[in-house]
């Protein structure tokens, strides 16, 4: 097991379900439990309960691993109650693992936010601006614990699970060589019903926009095709400008961003209404503007919260990204803090969320479809990770085959190595690598 670490950083393993996190920097700690992330709390997403359904031994098989690497009492698989085929199959795989447990959630947004998970699991609530490692936590997406399972056996992270949905043909989930372009997904999804549509790369709720051009990445989801006029995405491509000048001129100071926002609900001080009213003073420094670092960017205050179809969520991303720029750390750093007594009660089930934000007619299963598909040309960004992009290790010219390094860590950097996803020539090898079979 000593060398668990070192197979994970070998074979590029990073969080599939956020940020792309290195994992084998995870894997350092020594923590009291780690928990599997399978609640998918994206609306419109079915890769996650896909996998645990059809794939609950590799899940549980990289749980134990991660269990024993950082040395847990025992490991937890959360997912919703509702997902029926996939808690049959982890039920049956974790038969004779006395230290490896399930545990069902209700089916709300953002249930798979680490810090809400860990309190629906444990009841421990993570400090202001930390992470569950100060509680005694490791949080594994599934998908990242089945390639933890697979870098054990020595194979890289080639390969991606991900739903296709929206205005197609057939929404399905399937599994796709990394750097597979998003047109080319769409059209394995008998491609898209309109020949003007917006693509959301992720879910609905915290997903970007995209492309057809875009790479499939280790972190890709989702991809959501939908039409370019829907109110959804309107919201979602407004200009920072517009975002501005609503907000200072037409919030009311209701509170329901507030009152409905993850991170309050746990006792963090984190008050999007209080944001909102300081916007026309300008106090880009002060301790209310500092509280947006609290902020987890989940889109509830935007999309659901506010009756006036105002953006606290986009205000707080604008916020970070501005103080980040005049060096002003985050000082909200209390660990006494505990959640809201009506917390419970304020729950947002994901059936309410999508009836709000215009998507229920979409609310239809993406069923898992296995595919050959082997792309002709792929292009692999060196960053899909968190932390420094990484260095090539191939220069153009060069025969790959499908798992060879391309991307190396740089010297003491936090990055992840990359890998080809599939046989051919390397065409180019700066910034990404493209690769032609």
């Amino acid at each position: 097991m000593g060398d668990l670490v070192e197979k994970v950083k070998s074979a590029g393993v990073v969080g599939a379900g956020g940020a792309g996190f290195p994992t084998h920097v995870k894997y350092q700690a020594k923590v009291e439990y780690v928990i599997a992330n399978g609640a998918e709390c994206e609306p419109l997403l079915y890769c996650d309960q896909s996998l645990m359904a059809l794939e609950a031994e590799k899940i549980v098989a990289g749980l134990r691993l991660a269990v024993e690497q950082v040395q847990a009492k025992a490991g937890f698989i959360a997912l919703k109650a509702k997902y029926r085929s996939a808690k049959g199959a982890l039920e049956k795989a974790i038969k004779g693992c006395a230290n490896i447990h399930l545990h069902t959630m209700e089916s709300f947004y953002p249930a798979g936010d680490e810090q809400v998970l860990v309190y629906e699991v444990l009841g421990r609530v993570v400090p202001e601006g930390g992470i569950p490692l100060q509680v005694g936590v490791v949080v594994n997406n599934v998908a990242t614990l089945v390639n933890v399972a697979q870098a054990h056996e020595g194979i890289a992270v080639t390969r991606r699970w991900l739903t296709i949905h929206g205005e197609v043909k057939n929404p399905l989930t399937c599994e796709l060589p990394v750097g597979t372009l998003i047109g080319e997904a769409i059209a394995l999804a008998g491609g898209a019903l309109t020949d003007d549509y917006t693509i959301l790369v992720g879910g609905p709720m915290m997903g970007v926009v995209g492309s057809d051009n875009d790479p499939v990445t280790k972190t890709t989801s989702g991809i959501l095709v939908l039409p370019p006029e829907h109110p959804h995405i309107l919201r979602k491509v407004q200009h920072p400008n517009g975002i501005l000048r609503r907000s200072k001129a037409s919030c009311d100071q209701c509170m329901y961003c507030t009152e409905l926002c993850p991170r309050y609900l746990l006792g963090h001080a984190m008050k999007p209404h209080l944001i909102m009213r300081s916007i026309p003073y300008g106090i880009a420094d002060s301790t209310i503007a500092t509280s947006s670092y609290l902020c987890c960017e989940c889109g509830l205050c935007t999309f659901y919260a506010c009756p006036l179809f105002l953006s606290p969520g986009m205000i707080n991303a604008m916020l970070k990204k501005e103080l980040g720029g005049k060096n002003v750390k985050n000082p909200h750093r209390r660990a006494d803090v505990s959640p809201y007594p009506f917390r419970d009660e304020r729950k947002i089930s994901t059936r309410r969320l999508l009836e709000r934000i215009g998507l229920s007619r979409y609310d239809a299963p993406a069923p898992f479809v296995r595919t050959d598909y082997m792309p002709t040309r792929v292009r692999i960004p060196l960053k899909q990770h968190l932390g420094a992009p990484a260095l090539p290790a191939v220069k153009a010219g060069a025969m790959v085959r499908e798992g060879d390094l391309v991307g190396e860590i740089p010297e003491g950097k936090l990055s992840a190595r990359v890998h080809a996803s599939i046989p051919g020539m390397v065409m180019e090898a700066e910034g990404e690598i493209v690769i032609e079979r």
